[in-house]
Protein backbone atom coordinates (compact mmCIF):
# COMPACT_ATOMS: atom_id res chain seq x y z
CA UNK A 1 0.00 0.00 0.00
CA UNK A 2 2.58 2.83 0.84
CA UNK A 3 3.73 2.08 -2.75
CA UNK A 4 0.94 3.16 -4.43
CA UNK A 5 0.16 6.27 -1.73
CA UNK A 6 3.52 7.42 -3.26
CA UNK A 7 2.60 6.93 -6.82
CA UNK A 8 -0.54 9.03 -6.23
CA UNK A 9 1.11 11.72 -4.65
CA UNK A 10 3.69 11.94 -7.68
CA UNK A 11 0.88 12.25 -9.98
CA UNK A 12 -0.65 14.89 -7.98
CA UNK A 13 2.57 16.92 -6.69
CA UNK A 14 2.70 20.64 -7.33
CA UNK A 15 5.29 21.27 -10.66
CA UNK A 16 8.65 21.63 -9.91
CA UNK A 17 10.70 24.71 -10.54
CA UNK A 18 12.08 23.61 -13.58
CA UNK A 19 8.76 23.05 -15.26
CA UNK A 20 6.78 26.10 -13.98
CA UNK A 21 10.47 28.19 -15.49
CA UNK A 22 9.49 26.29 -19.16
CA UNK A 23 5.59 26.81 -18.94
CA UNK A 24 6.37 30.54 -18.31
CA UNK A 25 9.38 30.91 -21.36
CA UNK A 26 6.68 29.29 -23.58
CA UNK A 27 4.39 31.37 -22.68
CA UNK A 28 6.84 34.41 -23.04
CA UNK A 29 7.54 32.98 -26.66
CA UNK A 30 3.80 32.68 -27.21
CA UNK A 31 3.05 36.12 -26.00
CA UNK A 32 6.44 37.47 -28.22
CA UNK A 33 5.46 35.84 -31.37
CA UNK A 34 1.92 36.94 -31.21
CA UNK A 35 3.31 40.68 -30.90
CA UNK A 36 5.60 40.08 -33.91
CA UNK A 37 2.66 38.32 -35.67
CA UNK A 38 0.68 42.04 -35.15
CA UNK A 39 3.45 44.34 -35.86
CA UNK A 40 4.27 42.37 -39.13
CA UNK A 41 0.22 42.55 -40.09
CA UNK A 42 0.13 46.97 -39.49
CA UNK A 43 3.52 47.73 -40.77
CA UNK A 44 2.60 45.49 -44.55
CA UNK A 45 -1.24 46.10 -44.55
CA UNK A 46 -2.72 49.05 -47.02
CA UNK A 47 -3.69 52.32 -45.78
CA UNK A 48 -6.91 53.70 -46.17
CA UNK A 49 -7.08 55.68 -49.08
CA UNK A 50 -8.51 58.99 -47.89
CA UNK A 51 -11.03 60.70 -49.99
CA UNK A 52 -11.20 64.31 -50.62
CA UNK A 53 -13.41 66.74 -49.44
CA UNK A 54 -16.99 66.97 -51.92
CA UNK A 55 -17.21 70.09 -53.90
CA UNK A 56 -20.90 71.97 -53.75
CA UNK A 57 -21.92 70.81 -56.80
CA UNK A 58 -20.82 67.61 -55.87
CA UNK A 59 -22.97 67.72 -52.22
CA UNK A 60 -26.07 68.91 -54.28
CA UNK A 61 -25.77 65.85 -56.82
CA UNK A 62 -25.61 63.73 -54.14
CA UNK A 63 -28.02 64.66 -52.27
CA UNK A 64 -30.43 64.93 -55.98
CA UNK A 65 -29.58 61.36 -56.13
CA UNK A 66 -29.93 60.18 -52.79
CA UNK A 67 -33.49 61.75 -52.61
CA UNK A 68 -34.23 59.80 -55.69
CA UNK A 69 -33.46 56.32 -54.32
CA UNK A 70 -35.85 57.64 -50.95
CA UNK A 71 -39.21 56.33 -52.34
CA UNK A 72 -37.69 52.76 -53.37
CA UNK A 73 -35.73 52.49 -49.84
CA UNK A 74 -38.56 53.14 -48.13
CA UNK A 75 -40.97 50.92 -49.49
CA UNK A 76 -37.87 48.06 -49.02
CA UNK A 77 -38.13 48.76 -45.16
CA UNK A 78 -42.61 48.72 -44.72
CA UNK A 79 -42.25 45.27 -46.89
CA UNK A 80 -39.41 44.34 -44.24
CA UNK A 81 -41.41 45.84 -41.06
CA UNK A 82 -45.10 46.19 -42.01
CA UNK A 83 -46.28 46.67 -38.36
CA UNK A 84 -43.51 48.74 -36.96
CA UNK A 85 -42.55 52.00 -37.98
CA UNK A 86 -39.74 52.73 -36.25
CA UNK A 87 -37.80 49.77 -37.32
CA UNK A 88 -38.89 50.63 -40.94
CA UNK A 89 -37.04 53.87 -40.31
CA UNK A 90 -34.06 52.39 -39.16
CA UNK A 91 -33.74 49.87 -41.85
CA UNK A 92 -34.55 52.83 -44.40
CA UNK A 93 -31.67 54.70 -42.88
CA UNK A 94 -29.32 51.45 -43.24
CA UNK A 95 -29.93 51.17 -46.58
CA UNK A 96 -30.08 55.38 -46.55
CA UNK A 97 -26.01 54.80 -45.02
CA UNK A 98 -24.72 52.32 -47.89
CA UNK A 99 -26.22 53.78 -50.67
CA UNK A 100 -24.16 57.34 -49.04
CA UNK A 101 -21.44 55.19 -48.75
CA UNK A 102 -21.72 53.68 -52.23
CA UNK A 103 -21.57 56.95 -53.69
CA UNK A 104 -18.97 58.59 -51.62
CA UNK A 105 -16.60 55.42 -53.06
CA UNK A 106 -18.10 56.13 -56.39
CA UNK A 107 -16.88 59.56 -56.67
CA UNK A 108 -13.94 59.66 -54.41
CA UNK A 109 -15.73 61.92 -52.11
CA UNK A 110 -15.47 61.34 -48.62
CA UNK A 111 -18.84 59.66 -46.66
CA UNK A 112 -19.24 62.42 -43.92
CA UNK A 113 -20.03 65.16 -47.09
CA UNK A 114 -22.39 63.25 -48.92
CA UNK A 115 -23.84 62.64 -45.31
CA UNK A 116 -24.07 66.25 -44.26
CA UNK A 117 -25.15 67.08 -47.84
CA UNK A 118 -28.56 65.12 -46.89
CA UNK A 119 -28.69 67.08 -43.84
CA UNK A 120 -28.17 70.64 -45.87
CA UNK A 121 -30.02 69.82 -49.04
CA UNK A 122 -33.34 68.91 -46.69
CA UNK A 123 -32.73 72.21 -44.50
CA UNK A 124 -32.14 74.19 -47.47
CA UNK A 125 -34.59 72.70 -49.87
CA UNK A 126 -32.23 71.91 -52.48
CA UNK A 127 -33.89 70.49 -55.73
CA UNK A 128 -34.88 66.92 -55.88
CA UNK A 129 -36.84 64.68 -58.03
CA UNK A 130 -40.07 65.60 -58.47
CA UNK A 131 -42.73 63.46 -56.34
CA UNK A 132 -40.06 62.68 -53.86
CA UNK A 133 -41.50 63.56 -50.16
CA UNK A 134 -38.21 63.41 -47.55
CA UNK A 135 -38.93 62.46 -44.36
CA UNK A 136 -37.02 64.51 -41.64
CA UNK A 137 -38.88 62.87 -38.87
CA UNK A 138 -38.12 59.63 -36.70
CA UNK A 139 -41.36 57.78 -35.41
CA UNK A 140 -40.89 57.08 -31.67
CA UNK A 141 -39.39 54.02 -30.22
CA UNK A 142 -41.26 50.97 -29.25
CA UNK A 143 -39.85 47.88 -28.05
CA UNK A 144 -41.51 45.28 -30.02
CA UNK A 145 -42.23 42.30 -27.95
CA UNK A 146 -40.83 39.70 -29.88
CA UNK A 147 -37.66 40.08 -31.44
Amino acid sequence: MPDEDQSERAQTRAPSEPDRRRTDRYGAIAAALIALCAVVHASTSASIAQQRPATDDEKRKAFFDMASNERDMRRDAVHDFPTDAWSQDDAFHNSEFKKAREWADNHGVRLMDVLVAMDEGMHAGWPRPRNTFLSPTVPPCRPRPIY
